[in-house]
């Protein structure tokens, strides 16, 4: 869709999370939605999808959907053109602070995960020997088809950190998250939710460049949208939405 087409309506823009906004509970897209997404496209709207997923995630689940949309990745640290063939957008984390941030989440016994930019090749999983859980083992296990894992975190070896995380669920989990966003605030951005994996419920703790966010990387992808937010129609439910 070209994004500065004129329409029928005062927008030019549709800017939708995936999980818990445009997907159901089965990572699915119901017919219903799926009709008013071809609705939208109809008038002219260009459709973006936002997500924390890597872009490889987003394409397992709607790359078959058979509709064009642009992609927010990573929480906002990654934006791709329909078909995910050119990166229009990054925001890396400075190697000191994201070393300060696996630091810390060690300091407080928990595991970090590492997210590793690469562009067309998958994206890479750094982790740790040390023993993350059983909602990180989860996670790690979902996304090891789509991403390579490396347990190494040597911080001299890693390129193009765009997140890096903690999963885990309990009271105990969240007063470690707690406790590390706190340590860290005003330098990173920083946010912990809830994360449905495999029918279980746990939580999952992510940290950002201190700019990163999803409305960043949307103006990244149409920069017209900075001065005209009110083209833009969006929708999410999460503290990263």
């Amino acid at each position: 869709m070209n994004a500065t087409k004129p329409t029928r309506l005062p927008w030019r823009w549709l800017l939708l999370d995936v999980d818990g906004t445009l997907l159901n509970s089965a990572d699915g897209l119901t017919p219903r939605m799926r009709a008013g997404l071809v609705c939208a496209l109809e008038a002219g709207l260009t459709l973006v999808l936002a997500t924390g997923r890597t872009y490889p995630s987003l394409q397992r689940i709607l790359g078959d959907v058979g509709l064009p949309f642009h992609m927010i990745t990573n929480g906002g640290a990654v934006a791709l053109e329909p078909g995910g063939d050119v990166v229009r957008y990054t925001r890396f984390m400075q190697p000191g602070l994201w070393g300060q941030v696996v630091e810390t989440l060690q300091q407080e016994g928990l595991a970090p995960l590492v997210f590793s930019h690469r562009h067309p090749e998958p994206p890479l999983f750094f982790t740790s020997p040390q023993p993350g859980g059983e909602h990180f083992d989860r996670y790690v296990h979902r996304n090891r088809h789509l991403c390579k894992e490396v347990t190494d975190l040597a911080a001299e070896t890693i390129p193009n950190v765009v997140q890096v995380a903690a999963l885990g669920k309990g009271p105990a989990f969240d007063a470690a998250s707690a406790r590390v966003m706190a340590r860290l605030d005003g330098r990173t951005r920083h946010h912990s939710m809830v994360l449905y994996l495999d029918a279980t419920y746990g939580k999952i703790t992510e940290f950002f460049q201190g700019d990163v966010s999803k409305w960043q990387a949307f103006v990244g992808l149409f920069p017209e949208a900075a001065s005209h937010p009110e083209w833009v129609i969006a929708a999410g439910d999460e503290a990263n939405d």
